[in-house]
């Protein structure tokens, strides 16, 4: 289950700056101004994702000092990495409400008969089955093996990886009601200093996919990643802390 979750929702909602009672005004405006920050960078995903739809754009609520070496590849090591048991005891009830939800979706999908098809069937419109098929030669040489991470791309049954490069990386997930995009780019902020943004994207199949979407989008968006954005905050913490105590 918790391998699930830091795959699954991995990104987690910029919230940390702003009031927990931000209004839906104010967030409107964050998200605008997240999307043009994520279309101003020069990523691959923008090539080959055309037609899908930007739903949304989270950015990490880290920095990572790339004069310390902690560069875009080191920053996912340490994501999928097994969270310390400081951190687990230290989950909150938000956490705990985005567990129960993730665990209701899985249920609901069984019943329902969402997940039925996971990563068969075609992009919907068009005949390739993955996004990847988009790629060109030279684009899939580039990528780097999932391996340098230190777990194998078979280690996640649903998220397959289109591409990893040194500065972004894309996953995909194809289910009955939609595909989806998840794509972790690396931004400068200043100096030396750098974060991870994520952004997800979709194309839904028929009227059932536009509304599962609209379902899942207050969920997703007030528990799901607030609570995985104070998780993987206080991951990343715990990991500085531990790297600067060992060199003492």
């Amino acid at each position: 289950m918790k391998k699930i979750l830091v795959i699954l929702f991995l990104p987690v909602l910029k919230l940390h700056a702003y009031p927990e009672n931000i209004s839906a005004i104010h967030l409107s405006k964050l998200q605008e101004i997240n999307n043009k920050s994520h279309y101003s960078q020069p990523w691959k995903v923008h090539e080959i994702a055309q037609d899908f739809m930007l739903l949304d754009v989270w950015e990490y609520p880290i920095l990572a000092d790339n004069s310390k070496d902690q560069d875009f590849l080191f920053i996912l090591k340490v994501i999928q990495q097994s969270p310390p048991d400081k951190v687990n005891r230290s989950v909150s009830i938000k956490f705990l409400a985005a567990r129960l939800l993730i665990s209701l979706r899985i249920y609901l999908g069984k019943i329902l008969g969402l997940d039925k098809n996971i990563n068969t069937l075609p992009i919907p419109g068009c005949q390739e089955t993955s996004i990847k098929e988009r790629l060109s030669i030279e684009d899939r040489k580039r990528s780097l093996s999932f391996s340098e991470l230190g777990i194998s791309e078979s280690d996640n049954e649903t998220w397959r990886v289109v591409y990893l490069y040194e500065n972004e990386m894309l996953t995909e997930l194809s289910i009955d009601v939609v595909h989806v995009l998840m794509h972790l780019g690396w931004v400068h902020k200043s100096g030396n200093f750098f974060t991870a943004q994520l952004a997800v994207y979709a194309k839904p199949r028929r009227m059932i996919g536009h509304l599962y979407l609209q379902l899942i989008m207050p969920f997703r968006r007030s528990i799901i990643y607030p609570a995985l954005m104070e998780y993987v905050k206080n991951t990343w913490e715990f990991h500085n802390k531990k790297n600067s105590e060992d060199t003492k």
